[in-house]
């Protein structure tokens, strides 16, 4: 990966015990009964071209060697949005080490806000649904506690930190929970296991989706054509996916912000570095693609990244007649589960997604605020 030009702006305080390419701190000792288990656990933090360096070169191998990182954490998912930070923007690799070397690590991000605070936060936030510490010893909870230890500290000296999309089963979020102060905020996280449970769901929303499958019968009936596939190829992939963008757009005319919000490069980039761990699947009616829905796998699990839908045809529910030619698909292709990932706690998106029995876990959120002190 070519190294970005110097970014504009100052590095993390130093009360925060952060520079612009690498430091060292000890782990305090712990209060807890198991504190001989927390010593000799120490964080690093690489920024710009180290930070960078450790993506290329260590970064694969914590990945390969942690079996709950998601293709969230890859190197080419998150090289992709590294390439197109702003030059206000830092990359930054939070690293815990112990004996043997660096065990787990987080990748984020620094700027200075337009009012002179130090802001951190993950990188390719928010478009990653899930964010979690990656390595073999990212669920230790020595590990843990002191990556933990490192954002309470940035935070008690003055630097917004911010953190969201950490599964609540996960050491990381175990820990958050138990030592943050400020913000915090629990989010819905739908799964579905693959096959769907159809025979397990209630009598009327079994009977919602014959419904809908018969509108969709109905229409190949009366020489229609309706075709369900899903992209093979990283190129067949790229050229689906201003098609992605246009659907998600006529959805949200007037959303100014969001997912798509910067254009579609970061996301060509990303997505290119991906390859066929990623795949956009669409549902046409005739000459129309009436909806659409990119992923990214790994190993059994896939991960729904962004679903967009034609508003023109609501009435057919091509929404819903994607996902359930989705998720057979899957399931003839050997995938265990589908993440839905963070959900609005809305009754129609949770009721959208418990129709197809899906599993509800949490995902935690953090948010400091700046102290005045530091103003």
């Amino acid at each position: 990966m070519a190294h970005r030009r110097p970014r504009r702006g100052g590095a993390l305080s130093p009360a925060a015990s952060m520079e612009s390419n690498a430091m060292t701190t000890a782990v305090p000792a712990t209060d807890t009964p198991d504190r001989a288990e927390h010593h000799g656990i120490r964080i690093t933090v690489l920024s710009d071209g180290r930070a960078l360096d450790f993506l290329d070169r260590r970064w694969p191998t914590l990945y390969t060697r942690d079996p709950h990182s998601t293709p969230y954490q890859s190197r080419a998912w998150l090289g992709g949005w590294a390439q197109h930070l702003p030059l206000t923007v830092a990359p930054v690799m939070v690293v815990a080490h112990d004996s043997s070397g660096p065990v787990a690590a987080m990748a984020m991000t620094h700027e200075v806000t337009d009012d002179g605070h130090d802001r951190i936060r993950p990188l390719s936030a928010p478009t990653a649904e899930c964010i979690r510490a990656v390595g073999p010893g990212s669920e230790r909870l020595a590990v843990a506690n002191a990556l933990v230890r490192c954002l309470v500290g940035l935070a008690r000296d003055g630097t917004e930190v911010g953190l969201a999309d950490v599964p609540a089963d996960s050491a990381l979020a175990h820990q958050l929970a138990a030592q943050w102060n400020g913000y915090l905020e629990q989010t819905p996280y739908a799964t579905i296991a693959l096959p769907v449970g159809y025979a397990g769901l209630s009598r009327t929303t079994q009977r919602g989706h014959r419904r809908r499958q018969r509108l969709w019968d109905n229409l190949t009936e009366h020489g229609h054509r309706v075709r369900y596939r899903r992209t093979q190829s990283t190129t067949e992939l790229l050229e689906m996916l201003p098609t992605l963008e246009s659907l998600h757009r006529l959805r949200r005319p007037d959303q100014t912000e969001g997912l798509l919000h910067q254009g579609l490069q970061p996301w060509r980039t990303a997505l290119e570095r991906c390859g066929t761990a990623a795949f956009i699947a669409t549902l046409t009616l005739d000459e129309d693609v009436v909806a659409a829905q990119l992923c990214l796998h790994r190993g059994h699990r896939v991960h729904s990244v962004l679903p967009a839908m034609n508003p023109t045809a609501y009435a057919l529910a091509p929404g819903h007649a994607l996902l359930r030619n989705l998720t057979a698909d899957l399931e003839r292709s050997g995938y265990r589960t589908l993440d839905l990932g963070r959900t609005r706690p809305e009754p129609g998106q949770i009721h959208y997604k418990a129709q197809y029995a899906a599993t509800w876990t949490r995902t935690l959120a953090i948010h400091s605020h700046p102290s005045p002190a530091t103003a």
